[in-house]
């Protein structure tokens, strides 16, 4: 890496961390090599996300920094045996068989998994995620998936240049994070982490209650 890219990252880590204020940066790393990863936390960044379960495990057996590590791609009940027991965080469990897969992997390996819901709540189908219709049915087979501990949902704004467009996409992910946190008492849903917010969207995001951006693009440019 020149220095001129070492010292991009470092300006743009420095202005988002300001910004942000106790809203958690996960970095995403998709598409960039070990030695801009590393940069990035060098800078102290703590939370990595990756969109590919290939190259999560990859950059998990060659790192050795203290970091906590995201999937937050689309995740093939195929894959998820590679990454249980390695990630600290699973954001995209997007279907009840995701989430039954998970907990069969987590039982085998005696470890607890952490995990989001995914909404798609833009009606794209291009993105994956349950409907708000489909709330009640995730709630009650998680009752029965003792290893599996939901630590709050994520989503995606819609892909348009409307700010009021994405603006009411993220306000209904937190009225919907809100209504289950009230209504829900289970011991293994926690509404602790609402991840909403991505490079292009984020302030948005912040503005409606967001606790965790995942942000990729404006890191590196």
């Amino acid at each position: 890496m020149t220095t001129d890219e070492k010292q991009i990252i470092k300006k743009n880590i420095e202005d988002l961390k300001k910004e942000l204020g106790d809203v958690v940066l996960c970095a995403v790393t998709k598409y960039h090599d070990l030695d801009e990863t590393k940069e990035v936390i060098k800078n102290g960044v703590t939370v990595l996300g990756e969109n590919k379960v290939q190259d999560l495990v990859k950059k998990i057996d060659q790192i050795e920094e203290p970091v906590h590590w995201h999937m937050i791609g689309h995740l093939q009940t195929n894959k998820v045996k590679n990454i249980v027991g390695k990630v600290d965080l699973i954001q995209s469990v997007d279907s009840l068989k995701v989430l039954r897969k998970i907990n069969d992997e987590s039982k085998k390996k005696n470890v607890v998994s952490d995990v989001l819901i995914q909404y798609n709540l833009t009606g794209e189908d291009q993105k994956f995620g349950f409907s708000e219709d489909e709330t009640g049915a995730w709630i009650d087979e998680v009752k029965n998936l003792p290893n599996i501990r939901v630590e709050g949902i994520m989503g995606m704004g819609p892909h348009t240049d409307s700010k009021s467009a994405i603006r009411e996409v993220f306000r209904r992910l937190k009225s919907l994070y809100d209504k289950i946190d009230s209504d829900v008492d289970q011991d293994n849903v926690h509404m602790k982490i609402l991840s909403m917010g991505m490079s292009d969207d984020y302030p948005i995001a912040l503005d409606e209650g967001s606790s965790m951006v995942r942000i990729g693009s404006k890191i590196f440019t």
